[in-house]
């Protein structure tokens, strides 16, 4: 959004609100004491704000002064979409059970598998035959 404040030295401040408003280029020392708050809250992008305006030399800002409640809630779901997209099945890729896993590894000849009860055996990636002994 566009301000609505123009910053001119060659034109008397005017209070035109909400269509213009003409002020100073630099604020004056009674700025600090005599600003009001003119008009409604607005929004810009992602956060709210109000028009300050000097009673005695007509110098006026924007103040922010909290982020859009709209603007969080966007940015709150567009944060589920990518953490959906990620890992959690809803797009191109799936989460994958642990059991999955443990089958993924071993059929790429990883050598520790979990049993039933939970512990890692060790699993030889190939069965030989014993050999007879010479005795």
């Amino acid at each position: 959004m566009d301000s609505i404040v123009e910053y001119r030295d060659d034109q008397a401040p005017s209070n035109d609100y909400p269509r213009r408003i003409v002020s100073p280029i630099t604020p004056s020392p009674c700025c600090m004491d005599h600003m009001e708050r003119i008009g409604h809250p607005g929004f810009d992008a992602n956060w709210r704000f109000f028009y300050k305006r000097c009673r005695i030399c007509g110098y006026t800002v924007r103040c922010f002064y909290a982020p859009s409640l709209t603007a969080v809630l966007e940015a709150a779901r567009e944060i589920r979409i990518v953490l959906a997209e990620m890992n959690l099945g809803t797009g191109k890729r799936k989460r994958r059970t642990q059991a999955e896993i443990e089958e993924e590894i071993a059929a790429a000849g990883g050598r520790l598998s979990r049993t039933k009860n939970g512990h890692r055996s060790f699993m030889p990636m190939r069965h030989r035959k014993p050999v007879p002994s010479a005795a």
